[in-house]
């Protein structure tokens, strides 16, 4: 995992902290819920789109564009058909960039509830250790209850 570091003032970690500490949280883990819901808020109503690196592609995206790179060398008039005579060759379309413009494919709410998750990971974690060790202290020594006995 990555870490970002952003400048902030003694004052203000001692606020950030504290107000972690007042949620029941790690400082951690609020920045962490913090930065995804900033991030999800800062783009709800702001479009963005980026280049996918090419490492990004499925390998079903890869052997299309393998499919479609080949129509189109092979087909010089490629461009002038039709998008039924397109399709029906074997081309596909496939998406080069990550945008935030189509509400079911949302980039930006993914990688929000991506970071998200790093954080609830963590605390899911926590809350498994504190559980076995809470089972732990209020189950009876069987050596204790007989000898008690």
């Amino acid at each position: 995992m990555e870490n970002l570091k952003i400048p902030i003032t003694k004052r203000q970690l001692s606020l950030l902290k504290r107000i972690a500490n007042c949620d029941d949280r790690r400082l951690d883990d609020l920045i962490n819920l913090l930065f995804s819901t900033g991030l999800s808020y800062y783009f709800c109503e702001r479009s963005i789109c980026i280049s996918k690196n090419d490492d990004e592609y499925s390998a079903d995206e890869i052997k299309q564009k393998a499919i479609n790179d080949k129509l189109i060398l092979d087909n010089p008039k490629f461009h002038y058909l039709t998008a039924e005579e397109q399709k029906e060759l074997g081309y596909k379309y496939v998406d080069s960039s990550f945008d935030n413009y189509n509400r079911d494919n949302d980039f930006i709410e993914k990688l929000s509830d991506e970071i998200k998750n790093n954080a609830l990971k963590e605390i899911k974690k926590d809350y498994q250790e504190i559980e076995k060790n809470i089972i732990k202290e209020n189950t009876p020594n069987l050596n204790q209850v007989k000898n008690n006995a």
